[in-house]
């Protein structure tokens, strides 16, 4: 089918379901997306115009009862910097997430493909760039997850996610493909505390279906401190057993038309590889309150290459 008509076969499904739900209060239904494209530069990739991380998505919720709401989302990752698609190209439509859920009182539980709650709670906070990444531990992938996050109480909260994929995530590279997780299954927990302008958290993932992981794990350490409404810090730490130890500190200041921020970290690897410092600063402008701009300098490796970059994203 062309793609005008899958088009026209979406855009009309979608507007029959909203009619279909607008005489319903009880269930909301959003179509949304963007539009990313940046021009990045750097001395080992030299300087290209690429997508990063447009995508168009799917998501609603129905209230169940008065103390039960189901959810779901599914969305989609959009190449578009690139129309051409044959087998020498990577160019296309891949899942990014996919998931159903129940929230209520006594919290949250969702299945399917989603961030982890390690990911959201030990690593979004300094890896917090447009165009740019911070050094990040290796995580369990996402995909195949039933995941629960519990209410705050006395201003703990607890969550957890476990993969079960009958086998070890072949999408990761191991120098043999026949080797295999124990039982297939991977487990992450979260742990964290609020008081004030103050949060901590504790995570963990075992990483037990990343092959060439079997006998690694991830411990991380955030701590972030809001300092006033404008103005939030974060320190980081995580410790990838036997492979890296990483201290970061990361910042991030609104300041009315847009967000400056930046992030600096020490990364301690094991063994033969070299110890590096990362380093990013980043600022956005608000061109509309669904368009911005940005602009971004760093250096994200141990190859010691600075990358530039300035980008655009459009909401709708």
């Amino acid at each position: 089918m062309k793609k005008t008509l899958v088009a026209i076969a979406v855009s009309s499904a979608a507007l029959t379901s909203v009619s279909a739900f607008a005489a319903d209060d009880t269930v909301n239904f959003d179509v949304y997306g963007n539009i990313q494209l940046v021009y990045a530069d750097s001395k080992d990739n030299d300087s290209k115009i690429a997508d990063n991380g447009s995508t168009f998505g799917f998501q609603g919720s129905t209230a169940v009862s008065d103390d039960l709401t189901a959810f779901f989302k599914y969305e989609l990752e959009l190449d578009a910097d690139d129309k051409t698609r044959n087998e020498e190209s990577n160019s296309g439509v891949d899942l990014d997430q996919a998931y159903v859920g129940l929230q209520g009182s006594f919290g949250k539980v969702q299945v399917g493909s989603f961030d982890t709650p390690y990911n959201n709670a030990i690593q979004d906070s300094l890896d917090q760039f447009e165009y740019l990444s911070a050094h990040t531990a290796s995580l369990t992938s996402e995909g195949d997850t039933i995941a629960f996050y519990s209410p705050s109480i006395y201003g703990f909260e607890f969550q957890t996610a476990i993969q079960v994929k009958g086998s070890a995530d072949d999408s990761t590279t191991s120098s043999d493909a026949d080797r295999k997780s124990d039982n297939g299954t991977a487990s992450q927990m979260v742990l964290k505390y609020s008081v004030d302008a103050l949060t901590v958290a504790l995570g963990y993932d075992n990483l037990a279906n990343v092959l060439g992981k079997e006998d690694t794990s991830t411990y991380g350490l955030n701590v972030g401190f809001q300092v006033n409404p404008a103005l939030s810090v974060s320190f980081q730490y995580e410790d990838e057993t036997d492979v890296a130890e990483t201290f970061g500190l990361g910042a991030r200041f609104n300041y009315g038309s847009g967000d400056l921020y930046g992030t600096v970290q020490t990364v301690d690897q094991e063994g033969s590889a070299a110890d590096y410092d990362m380093y990013g600063i980043g600022a956005t402008y608000n061109l509309a309150s669904n368009v911005y701009v940005y602009a971004e300098y760093g250096q994200v490796d141990e190859a010691e290459d600075k990358v530039t970059a300035v980008g655009a994203t459009y909401l709708f």
